[in-house]
């Protein structure tokens, strides 16, 4: 990671997803803030691990803060008005100071900061499988899927099952049966009296 100051772009960019901690889309920031994360600040922060980023559906980019780009945007936020300041940029200087000293150490206490509830397990299920999915619409392993979940089997495989169900998420076997691990194997889901390895959601 570099000491470089960060681009007043991607500064903004910054800012907006700590506003939206969670998953945030291009089209989300541009509704309420009137601009889009583009390339080059999507890359900056990338780079300094402060995001990750995916492609959602309708190969939408999906935005993620991380817990380093919380702390950056703390850093941000606490610069000191310059000298030759305006009196109303003083006062919007002290501001973010101040939400800044405010500002949690964490993404579920921001969340909490921010009066939002946790992520519900399918929209969790959805974030990681846009984390791991190599393209949209693409394969991800079950075995995977558990490694990044939290909670325990039973409601794991209930809400898969419902999910699978409403045409969410479309759960499928591996073709290449005799190539499956002990782990995927163990992993999978059994619909219709057969198991499934994988979760696709289309694109």
């Amino acid at each position: 990671m570099t000491n470089k100051p960060l681009s007043a772009r991607a500064r903004r960019a910054l800012v907006a997803l700590v506003l939206h901690p969670d998953a945030t889309t291009n089209r989300t920031v541009h509704d309420e803030f009137g601009f889009k994360i583009e390339s080059a600040e999507r890359s900056e922060l990338d780079g300094r691990e402060l995001i990750t980023f995916s492609r959602g559906p309708h190969n939408a980019f999906v935005h993620q803060l991380t817990d380093a780009g919380l702390q950056q945007c703390r850093e941000e936020l606490s610069a000191v008005a310059p000298d030759d300041a305006k009196p109303a940029d003083r006062i919007l200087f002290a501001t973010w100071q101040l939400l800044a000293r405010t500002l949690p150490d964490t993404l579920p206490a921001l969340r909490s900061f921010l009066g939002m509830s946790p992520p519900s397990l399918p929209e969790r299920i959805l974030a990681v499988y846009q984390e791991l999915a190599a393209r949209p619409g693409g394969p991800v392993g079950l075995e995977k899927l558990r490694e990044h979940l939290d909670a325990e089997r039973k409601e794991v495989d209930r809400t898969l099952l419902e999910m699978d169900g409403r045409r969410e998420i479309h759960l499928e076997p591996d073709p290449d049966r005799g190539g499956l691990t002990a782990e995927a194997r163990e992993a999978a889901i059994h619909l219709a009296g057969r198991p499934m390895h994988l979760l696709r959601v289309r694109a």
